[in-house]
């Protein structure tokens, strides 16, 4: 999608995204409600305008595929599913606006894994190897479901098929890394960013959804944002670094 000198002209984009979530955290950490929530409205608004400018700035004089375009849409669109995910979760949540975020997020994965398998070719995996990392990805969805008190009904669903699509994102990452370690070519550097996010969006969503369901603990809420915000922008700069 880019060449990799243009990542420098993606960071030099994120600037104004960087200082945004610089004053969103410290405003977490402080307990500054108000300014948290105002701040982190702009945030995936922010790396959208990044991505597009970073994009336009690369590839300005040059001519630009179909192909090229149609992955920046969809990672533009995957971030503003993540910007509508984070409005729904603003203040107290309520199990209606958590099932509104969820779908939000969900909609957001999805695109990701769309974009993921637009975007690279999967290389063989070892049959074993691949069954036990799904085992084990599988036993985490159940695990994280009953840490949260195994909940029932439409939320219950809601939280399993959610944390199913996150998972079976971060599954197929590292799906193509393996096979590009099988095939002998070493860990592709984009892929690696990518599925590093991933880890940061398990994280940030199993501490966020304990908070929900039971109670927030100290600083959860710059833990959670910090591992969200590294989770988006890593993934973002792994989609832009191929």
């Amino acid at each position: 999608m880019y060449y990799n000198e243009s990542m420098n002209m993606f960071f030099v984009c994120c600037i104004p995204f960087f200082i945004a979530a610089a004053f969103h955290l410290i405003s977490c950490l402080l307990s500054k409600t108000k300014q948290a929530d105002m701040s982190k409205k702009i945030l995936m608004p922010l790396l959208i305008l990044a991505v597009a400018a970073a994009y336009c700035l690369s590839f300005a004089g040059k001519r630009v595929t179909d192909l090229r375009l149609f992955q920046i849409v969809l990672l533009c669109i995957a971030l503003a599913a993540g910007n509508a995910g984070d409005i729904f979760l603003l203040g107290n949540v309520t199990p209606k606006n958590m099932s509104k975020g969820l779908g939000a997020f969900l909609i957001g994965h999805i695109v990701y894994i769309a974009l993921l398998l637009l975007t690279f070719s999967l290389p063989p995996v070892p049959r074993l190897i691949a069954i036990v990392v799904f085992a084990v990805y599988s036993a985490a969805v159940y695990v994280s479901w009953r840490m949260n008190g195994s909940p029932k009904g439409a939320v219950g669903a809601a939280v399993i098929v959610y944390a199913s699509v996150l998972g079976l994102f971060s599954l197929l990452t590292l799906f193509h890394i393996m096979g590009c370690v099988h095939a002998g070519n070493g860990v592709p550097s984009p892929l690696l960013k990518i599925y590093i996010g991933t880890l940061f969006f398990l994280l940030s969503d199993s501490i966020l959804s304990r908070t929900i369901f039971f109670k927030p603990f100290y600083q959860s809420r710059f833990v959670v944002m910090l591992t969200y915000l590294s989770a988006q922008f890593l993934i973002a700069l792994g989609f832009l670094s191929i």
